[in-house]
């Protein structure tokens, strides 16, 4: 598994899962690249790695923003 988390490339898609498992979070999760379902999802587009806060935005310990 990767530990990128991927999230679906439209806002508010619904991405069904195969075998009764809940639809892709819209909040993401890691790829299982061992399934050829989920491989394919990041092969065709449907999910993408999700943005992740940009290195000026750290937040400091005390919970506040980096000032």
């Amino acid at each position: 598994m990767s530990d990128d988390i991927y999230v679906p490339a439209k806002k508010g898609a619904r991405i069904p899962m195969p075998g009764g498992q809940p639809d892709w979070p819209e909040d993401g999760r890691p790829v299982n690249f061992t399934s050829p379902f989920e491989n394919r999802l990041v092969r065709d587009g449907t999910i993408v790695p999700a943005k992740r806060p940009s290195a000026g935005k750290a937040k400091t310990p005390d919970g506040e923003g980096e000032k």
